[in-house]
């Protein structure tokens, strides 16, 4: 018996999807721009410290490709903080993603889109293109929707492949809004105190497997994270 043809979709379905669609692009675009001139301000407003950054000079300095690691819950202190170097990101491909990225191009990161469950190949490929010419990028290996503080292959394999250095950093805030998602999302309030901490390079021509690199980034963000908490709460 032969198969009925699908069914056609109504034309006010279509019509309907594109509304929608229109009105998440323009939601995106108010919050990208809203959330850029808004954080721009705290930043601006609260007293910085950079520890250890000659860390990150000396690895981009060394004329290698550079990974610059942070988990996905602080990635807003490394965005404000070394956004003047011209240097790569990498955002996922959601809604949330979009905005960050948004703020991120305009404070001066040139971004690479994609994530391991959409749009993945092709973001790898161009992290490999990005480092195998000597470009520094920053990720967040356990985003963009975790699970929280797990490094992801593509982190791992990338860095093995070009021989990166990989620079585990991270920040805090005296005054912050905590979001608790799948993560908690750390956003500084005004008028406090910001650390940024860059953490111990992994070269990782000095190990000799995937979980080794694995294993040491992951401990390098972990103790940076526990170094401007410390430094904070001091």
């Amino acid at each position: 018996m032969a198969r009925a043809p699908p069914k056609k979709l109504p034309d006010s379905y279509w019509n309907a999807w594109k509304q929608l669609r229109i009105v998440l692009s323009f939601r995106i675009v108010i919050s990208a721009f809203l959330g850029y001139w808004l954080l721009r301000c705290f930043f601006w407003v609260n007293r910085r410290t950079v520890l250890n950054g000659e860390r990150l000079n000396e690895a981009v300095s060394s004329g290698r490709p550079v990974l610059i690691c942070c988990w996905h819950g602080r990635l807003l202190f490394p965005v404000f903080q070394w956004n003047k170097y011209n240097y790569y990101a990498l955002a996922g491909l959601n809604n949330d993603a979009e905005i960050i990225s948004k703020i991120a191009t305009k404070l001066g990161w040139k971004m690479l889109r994609g994530s391991g469950s959409r749009g993945g190949s092709k973001a790898y490929m161009e992290m490999i293109r990005v480092l195998n010419d000597g470009g520094k990028l920053f990720i967040t290996p356990d985003g963009s929707q975790g699970p929280e503080y797990e490094v992801k292959e593509g982190a791992i394999k990338s860095a093995l492949r070009t021989e990166a250095i990989m620079v585990p950093v991270s920040g805090q805030a005296s005054r912050g809004w905590e979001i608790r998602n799948w993560d908690t999302f750390v956003i500084p309030k005004p008028f406090g105190r910001i650390v940024h901490v860059v953490g111990d390079p992994v070269d990782v021509r000095d190990l000799a497997e995937g979980d080794s690199v694995r294993d040491a980034i992951t401990a390098g963000m972990i103790k940076a994270q526990e170094e401007a908490d410390a430094w904070i709460s001091g």
